[in-house]
């Protein structure tokens, strides 16, 4: 049997349905509000376009063929799942069902994003929520161009941005010289440019921003300096400044509470400029409910600069 498709109404299967579950013809009409002729038109119009014949009369009602109560089985989960499909929009619309992800640097991920993620779950339980997160932020752009990452979270980039790229800016974060303790450079007062090249450097890898500050700083001034060691992670930086091995520049992003502990800082955006942060998201795309609402959650300021961010 060929079930064509395109000739199946649901008002077809909704009569049916009614039909069946009345077991008359006559109280279906009153229940769908249809005449009782309308009703036998769609029903005979189905067992035409299917081939088969779905009721026979018995006394004053009908009752299911064999193949009406196969047909009739399958109905009721079209039916149903009909009925859920007109719920999605509203759904997704009160952030009720969803998927978002959200790509990251390490920074941002473990000290910004924890609260945010817990509010925002918390609010909307029932979104898929993926973060994932690399050093460099920009090695996401092509996921963002592909639409595979709805949204990153970054510092600006110092080369021209893809023409399909929309940058939002969302703060600005200094850059800090750290030292350990002990260090020569922890005593002075007033830390020049000078000063900082004379010690070996742990730094980011080559296109980093802070990274790309730093060396043009140096070679701006015609400085020498000599880079140590390239670490992806600022705690593991940390770890190796701590040791005495080196210095480091990298945002005030990576602080957390314990290091004063251990390091001396000093602010030195005024060598190296500072690192402003935002969102990235592919120009044009549609800015979901979930992708409004995780920024409410995240800097609702934004919401109010970009009237996109929090139009319905």
């Amino acid at each position: 049997m060929l079930l064509r498709e395109e000739n199946v109404e649901i008002n077809q299967l909704s009569s049916f349905n009614e039909i069946v579950r009345t077991g008359s013809y006559s109280k279906a009409s009153e229940n769908l509000f249809i005449s009782q002729s309308a009703i036998s038109h769609q029903i005979k119009n189905l067992e035409k376009e299917l081939h088969l014949k779905l009721f026979e009369r018995v006394g004053n009602t009908v009752k299911l063929t064999k193949e009406g109560q196969i047909l009739s089985d399958l109905v009721i989960r079209v039916l149903d799942d009909l009925e859920s499909l007109k719920r999605v929009p509203a759904e997704i619309a009160d952030c009720k069902i969803g998927d978002l992800t959200i790509a990251t640097n390490n920074a941002i991920l473990r000290n910004v994003l924890p609260d945010v993620i817990r509010n925002f779950k918390a609010k909307f339980p029932s979104i898929r929520l993926k973060l994932i997160s690399r050093s460099m932020t920009s090695q996401y752009i092509p996921n963002v161009l592909e639409g595979e990452v709805e949204m990153l979270i970054g510092p600006k980039f110092r080369q021209p941005l893809h023409a399909q790229i929309n940058f939002v800016f969302w703060k600005s974060f200094d850059n800090l010289l750290c030292v350990a303790k002990g260090h020569p450079l922890s005593a002075k007062k007033r830390v020049t440019l000078s000063d900082i090249a004379k010690y070996p450097l742990i730094l980011y890898r080559k296109g980093s921003a802070t990274r790309d500050s730093v060396e043009e700083a140096f070679n701006l001034k015609g400085l020498p300096y000599e880079i140590l060691m390239e670490i992806d992670d600022a705690e593991n930086i940390k770890k190796f400044v701590g040791m005495g091995l080196g210095i480091s520049i990298f945002s005030s992003l990576n602080l957390n509470p314990y290091d004063k502990e251990k390091f001396r800082f000093v602010v030195v955006s005024q060598f190296f400029g500072d690192l402003p942060y935002g969102i990235y998201y592919k120009r044009g795309r549609h800015i979901t409910t979930a992708m409004k609402q995780f920024i409410k959650t995240f800097a609702p300021e934004l919401c109010k600069k970009f009237p996109a961010f929090s139009r319905n």
